[in-house]
């Protein structure tokens, strides 16, 4: 299982860094990729935690489980508001509505189709396979503990919100440093929470 979580993290950096090098991509553009899949892991979270529920038949006050889930909600908006203010910090003059058409409108050259609209279902099924594959399929959701789940993905979007304030302190302090090496910093936090912070992932 550590195997496979390492083998999909390592995919999953891959991708930013290839756009950032070859394709261009800014900043904003590869935090809206990130984004998408922040998303459709905490819709996930919710059908995890509602399997494990439902086959381990545990009984307790309906407020207890969604107030946790909501919790976890509330971090991953955080996380997407922060990483919008440190972007403001990073790139000044950025303008969001621009980039966020620009990102649905993206076409690679000999595919004219635009892929930010073909992006959505990608990460929604790509998370459905690893759904059935690691949490269905291996039995999991049998043996983990929902909380144990709930609590891995507070800690992993807890590392998100630390990245996103260090980066606007290291953008206040050094405003000189290159946009690519923000990059890399959201892929190395990225790839530490895929690799090593996988529960949630399950």
């Amino acid at each position: 299982m550590k195997r496979l979580n390492l083998i999909n993290a390592i995919g999953e950096a891959v991708i930013p860094i290839a756009g950032l090098l070859f394709f261009d991509w800014g900043i904003y553009f590869i935090l809206l990729f990130y984004f998408i899949d922040l998303i459709a892991t905490e819709v996930f979270l919710y059908i995890k935690v509602n399997k494990i529920i439902q086959f381990q038949r545990i009984k307790f006050a309906f407020s207890l489980r969604y107030g946790r889930l909501l919790f976890s909600s509330f971090l991953a908006l955080s996380t997407i508001v922060l990483a919008h203010i440190a972007t403001c910090v990073i790139v000044p003059n950025i303008n969001f509505y621009d980039e966020f058409i620009a990102f649905l409108s993206y076409e690679e050259m000999g595919f004219p189709v635009p892929q930010g609209y073909i992006l959505l279902p990608l990460v929604i099924l790509g998370n459905l396979q690893q759904y059935k594959l690691t949490f269905i399929k291996t039995g999991i959701y049998k043996v983990v503990s929902w909380k144990n789940l709930i609590l891995s993905r507070r800690r992993a979007l807890f590392i998100a919100l630390i990245g996103g304030v260090l980066s606007i302190i290291i953008a206040y302090l050094f405003p000189m440093i290159p946009t690519f090496v923000y990059v890399l910093l959201i892929v190395g936090i990225k790839f530490y929470i895929d690799a090593y912070l996988t529960l949630d992932k399950l």
